[in-house]
């Protein structure tokens, strides 16, 4: 027992010994291993390199524009712009040029992001919302909807409102923007007397009302 216990204690103290030992650990590093401690980088603000301004002339800074497509965590531009307020009040007006290419981006990204809970037309008629007992998404054609301020639609866009949430990463401030104005677009088609529209529109729906209409396919 004795000299079993003799050898155990030889044999840990061999390893212990073994384990020790320095001289196959602490080597010189392989110069190539520390090529990245030092390779060429730029720093933000920094010059551009040389290269760089080579290839793009009258590019001196080291910053680069972002890839097309990117979408930014933060945002840049007017206050009334990026918020939807103006003096502490949300603004009356949307604060872009109105045109036809907004409304279109805004249709697309409201049939993306907005139609699943407030349906296509904007009347809240979805399967999503009749599954939604304890609070529908609302009809945006009837008040409080209707009547919000520009500015408090993007608000609601932004930052999201109860069940709603936000949609700041998704969409642009621009997108945003389009989203409203296609929104009032679809109440005004909502709730314009057919007598106010241009001909063509109205010899249209009345093709479509009467299909015996001559010339109707």
């Amino acid at each position: 027992m004795k000299a079993a216990l003799t050898f155990t204690l030889a044999l840990a103290c061999a390893g212990a010994s073994v384990a020790c030992r320095t001289e196959q650990t602490i080597v010189t590093p392989d110069p190539h291993l520390e090529r990245m401690l030092d390779q060429p980088k730029a720093m933000p603000y920094a010059e551009a390199p040389a290269g760089l301004q080579a290839a793009a002339p009258g590019w001196t800074s080291a910053m680069q524009l972002p890839p097309d497509g990117a979408m930014t965590t933060t945002t840049v531009g007017p206050s009334v712009l990026t918020t939807g307020e103006s003096g502490g009040a949300f603004v009356d007006r949307i604060p872009l040029p109105v045109d036809h290419a907004l409304l279109e981006t805004g249709r697309a990204r409201f049939e993306t992001f907005c139609a699943a809970c407030h349906g296509v037309l904007g009347d809240g008629d979805t399967p999503v919302a009749r599954h939604m007992a304890l609070r529908k998404p609302p009809n945006l054609h009837l008040p409080p909807a209707s009547t919000d301020a520009a500015g408090e639609q993007f608000h609601t866009i932004r930052n999201g409102y109860g069940l709603m949430p936000p949609y700041a990463v998704q969409l642009t401030v621009t997108e945003s923007w389009a989203v409203v104005a296609y929104l009032q677009a679809l109440r005004l088609a909502r709730h314009a007397p057919v007598a106010s529209l241009p001909a063509d529109l109205r010899a249209e729906l009345a093709a479509q009302r009467d299909p015996g209409t001559p010339g109707t396919p």
